[in-house]
């Protein structure tokens, strides 16, 4: 019942348009990198509701995995994996052969020291140890060959529910999946399908349906669960809650939810691990006439949430969070209002932003579906699924990178062309920046610890406005207008 309904809140133009997609060309392009779109070769048929999993190795490469539709009964999981940089470098398919049905919602994480994991939910269209509706896993030494492991992560096989899933720290995957009003969770990999270890139950009181939930590790080792709580109460919203080693209480994300307006969110919950500690959500804040007002980012336990500057258009959606380096947290949404989509990254302990980054849509997209984005290098890469205006309105996978963007302050402002000292001020989300580029007027710096960089202007300098420019490899660049008097 509760994928049912996630899928009823999807709009009748994507619903048809999903009749028509065409077959998509096979090949990889060649561009990438930030603000460059990439068209992901599906080879297959993609659907709105499909979602990417992605996932960093240690070696710098991004791993995508998605669900494709080959024909009538046959579907199966493709991979591509994305080089630091943005170029598409490879592709193929993560199982051996065609199943009957597979999950929308395919999950990556950590294999070994250097591999990568999905796990995944589906059925063989034969009788036999993959026909049961569980859980189950496959595995890669490098993210293009694949094993399928005989192998199941859930005691349940009538489940309605999306599945979320994670690794701890250890490797040891766990996954989540919903039926109805409650949410079943299997940690480990189990030899019988269904898995003859059983599944722990969380439900909630007078709860229409637990929707979209999602699983992350934090640092400590603790996994925690967020999901969207369907009722027809004041109690509705988001809840994120620690599920493992033991459970802690399900705590309501501040103002996720109100009973006057449904907002449950058309993906899984945006929630991240910092680096460092904490779990973060994402999600739309809804009024009695809009389901997002605005976008907030909240650490599960604080007394508050935090606006993220730039969502109040009232045309937010398909909200998405990413941890980052150092323990930044970046949170991503499409502006349907605007038609753009946009990013935005925090400082070091989560608790400032810097400044929003736009790109545009990608090309021809006039329907958004899932957007999913990843962190780890410190680019923000972003993978959108959306409904093509070309011929037959096929859906497609499309990934591009964001810079996250620098802050730039010049003290003074305003001075006078017969000379003068400036302190020029770079920051990330508020954070002092060594070592950035400055430059005005044909003279440059460099931003010392503090960030600060001095500049003299010389007696003579032109009158009038000029442009002062900061600038840092793998940062999006910064500009600021100075006056000469």
């Amino acid at each position: 019942m509760g994928a049912e309904k996630h899928r009823l809140q999807r709009t009748v133009l994507v619903a048809v348009m999903a009749v028509v997609v065409g077959m998509l060309v096979p090949g990889l392009g060649h561009a990438g990198g930030p603000g460059k779109w990439t068209k992901i070769p599906t080879t297959g048929k993609v659907d709105g509701f499909d979602q990417a999993a992605m996932f960093r190795t240690p070696d710098g490469k991004l791993h995508v995995v998605w669900k494709v539709h080959l024909g009538a009964n046959k579907e199966n999981l493709r991979w591509a994996t994305i080089s630091q940089a943005g170029k598409l470098l490879a592709s193929g398919n993560v199982l051996p052969s065609n199943w009957g049905t597979i999950d929308v919602t395919p999950h990556l994480m950590k294999f070994a020291t250097a591999g990568v994991r999905v796990v995944f939910k589906g059925a063989q269209s034969t009788s036999g140890f993959f026909s049961t509706g569980s859980v189950y896993t496959s595995t890669s030494p490098d993210g293009q060959h694949w094993t399928l492991e005989h192998v199941s992560m859930s005691s349940h096989t009538v489940l309605n529910g999306t599945l979320a899933a994670t690794a701890e720290n250890d490797g040891t995957p766990v996954g989540a999946v919903g039926l109805n009003d409650a949410l079943f969770v299997h940690v480990g990999i189990d030899p019988a399908a269904p898995a003859g270890v059983i599944d722990t139950t969380f439900t909630q009181p007078n709860t229409t349906a637990m929707l979209n939930q999602t699983l992350v590790t934090d640092t400590d080792g603790s996994v925690w669960m967020a999901w969207y709580r369907w009722t027809d109460e004041a109690t509705q919203g988001v809840y994120v809650q620690k599920i493992l080693p033991s459970a802690g209480p399900a705590q309501k994300a501040p103002s996720s939810g109100i009973a006057a307006n449904l907002n449950a969110p058309l993906e899984q919950v945006a929630l991240a691990a910092r680096a460092g500690g904490g779990i973060f959500v994402a999600y739309c804040v809804p009024t009695k006439t809009k389901q997002c007002a605005q976008v907030d980012l909240w650490k599960a336990g604080a007394a508050k949430a935090r606006l993220v500057p730039g969502s109040k258009t009232g045309g937010a959606s398909r909200v998405a969070i990413a941890a980052g380096p150092q323990g930044r947290i970046s949170v991503a949404w499409i502006d349907v209002t605007k038609n753009v989509i946009r990013a935005v990254r925090t400082n070091t302990t989560g608790t400032a932003f810097g400044p929003v980054r736009t790109v545009k849509v990608p090309p021809k997209a006039f329907v958004y579906d899932p957007l999913e984005i990843e962190g780890s290098s410190g680019r923000l890469d972003i993978v959108a699924n959306v409904v093509s205006g070309a011929t037959g309105f096929p859906i497609q996978l499309w990934h591009t990178q964001i810079l996250p963007g620098l802050s730039l302050k010049a003290s003074p402002h305003t001075f006078s062309h017969t000379g003068a000292t400036v302190t020029f001020t770079v920051t990330d989300a508020g954070q002092p920046l060594a070592n950035a580029g400055v430059s005005c007027l044909g003279h440059k710096g460099k931003t010392n610890a503090n960030g600060k960089a001095t500049i003299h202007f010389p007696s003579g300098t032109p009158k009038g406005n000029a442009v002062a420019t900061a600038s840092k490899g793998g940062y999006n660049s910064a500009k600021i207008t100075v006056k000469v008097t």
